[in-house]
Formats: C-alpha cells, sequence, structure tokens
C-alpha cells in the first residue's frame, strides 16, 4: 500500500495547485473541502488461460476531489491500479502472483497465442519486484490498450471535466437517466444493432438533455460503473471523506 499512499500525497497537490493558480487573482469559494478515495472491484475475468485456469483481477479507482460548500464539484482527479493474475497475457497489465510462500498460479507469455510458460515463483523478492513494478492506469497511458485513439487516461480526463460544477446526486441521476442499465455507458445515438431497452431509454431525453449527452459520448464512452471501476461511487466517498481546507494553500519551505 506505500505506493498507493504516496500516489494520494502527489494527487493531493495536483488538485490543489490545479484549483489555486494564481494565488493573486484567485477568488475561492466561501468553503472549499477535500476528499480522497480508493474504491476496489473485484472482476472474474478476463477470460481463462490457454490451459484453461481462470484470469482473476482487481481494479482500485482512486480520486481527489474538491468541493465548494454546496456540494459541487470544483475538481477532480482520477486514477486506478489495475492488477490481474499472471496469467493474464496482457504485456502492460501489472501482475500479483500471490502471497509470499505460496503455490505458483500459471504465468502466460505476452504474444498473441497466450501459451502458459510456467508457474510463478511467489518468493519475498519476486513479490516485492512485482509490487514495486506496478503502474497506475494514467502510468500505463496509451500502452494501457483500451482505445488506441482515446485511451484511459483521456476519456477519464473529458468525464473530470464533466464532472465540474455538478453535486454527487446530480451525477448520480444523470447516470441513472443518460447511460445503459446493462453496462452504465453514455447512451448513444441508436442504431440498427442499439438494444431496444436504450433506444426506448434514449428518446425520453429532451433536446437539450441529447446535447448534453452528445458532447460527452464526444470526447467518453467507457463505462462509469463496471468491472473496471465505479467512477461516480469513488467520488461519491470522496465527498464522504472531505475535510475543509483553507485556500489559497500555504507552502512552508
Amino acid at each position: 500500500m506505500k505506493k498507493l499512499k504516496v500516489l494520494s500525497v502527489v494527487l493531493v497537490l495536483i488538485m490543489a495547485l490545479s484549483v489555486v493558480g494564481d494565488a493573486s487573482s484567485f477568488a475561492a469559494p466561501a468553503k472549499v473541502y477535500q476528499g480522497f478515495a480508493q474504491v476496489p472491484v473485484f472482476r472474474v475475468g478476463p477470460g481463462k488461460d490457454a490451459n484453461g485456469v481462470q484470469v482473476y483481477t482487481m481494479t482500485v479507482v482512486m480520486v481527489d476531489a474538491l468541493f465548494d460548500q454546496n456540494g459541487k464539484v470544483l475538481n477532480s482527479y482520477f486514477d486506478a491500479l489495475e492488477i490481474s493474475t499472471p496469467n493474464y497475457d496482457g504485456a502492460s497489465m501489472p501482475h500479483f502472483s500471490g502471497w509470499p510462500g505460496t503455490p505458483g498460479y500459471n504465468v502466460s507469455e505476452h504474444k498473441e497465442e497466450g501459451k502458459v510458460i510456467g508457474k510463478s515463483k511467489n518468493t519475498d523478492e519476486t513479490i516485492a519486484a512485482e509490487v514495486t513494478g506496478w503502474k497506475t492506469k494514467r502510468e500505463r497511458g496509451d500502452n494501457y490498450g483500451m482505445n488506441p485513439a482515446n485511451d484511459w487516461y483521456k476519456q477519464t480526463d473529458h468525464y473530470q471535466n464533466f464532472f465540474k460544477g455538478k453535486t454527487i446526486a446530480e451525477l448520480e441521476q444523470w447516470v441513472a437517466k443518460n447511460t445503459s442499465d446493462s453496462n452504465f455507458r453514455p447512451l448513444k445515438v441508436p442504431t440498427e444493432t442499439t438494444k431496444p431497452e436504450d433506444r426506448a431509454k434514449y428518446e425520453k431525453l429532451t433536446a437539450e438533455e441529447k446535447a448534453v449527452l452528445a458532447d460527452v459520448v464526444s470526447g467518453a464512452t467507457m463505462s462509469l460503473k463496471d468491472a473496471h471501476g465505479d467512477f461516480v461511487g469513488a467520488l461519491k466517498k470522496a465527498y464522504e471523506n472531505r475535510i475543509e481546507i483553507t485556500l489559497p494553500v500555504q507552502i512552508a519551505y
């Protein structure tokens, strides 16, 4: 957990500086609150390895957020740490092979065939090396591999901008009204392949709501709540964890 704690400190500094900017010209709200949260989700998958052994994945969504006295989001900064068993064949995926001293797990090669090439050696040294080498989704950048043209960090930046000025309740209401009930992805203009229930939900929106939705999907289409992470859930927990802060921030040297 040391890496997560260090990351949380970095996020706090980024958030403070991004909101404060030039302290001489910054007009702060009456009260500002800061909250940090980590929300884990667990996934059976994706799939199984070449020998039929199950792959398991865990993702910890982290967010540092600033809120005003009315609960509106002033700014937020998300990252996520996704970890799988070593038999997942994705080249950039961080692995956790098991607790030191436990039996080894299947290890897959990072090639198209994804062949199982042996068992992990779960020693203090090998597991420490795995943990030290973990990279968050932002750190993985364009190598994350979700969308070559618009990878995770770019879509997350777009969502962060959309969250600004809204309360948690408003965001929850927006998600309930504007995302698919099956996967919590923002609805798109219906096509021949659109599910009937998604089409019906989209057609209930007003012209103004459709325009806002179109702006959202122009930059982000990934799920807001699935086995890869819960954005609004993490933001809600950050709000519950909030503490009042003083702006401008005074940093002693």
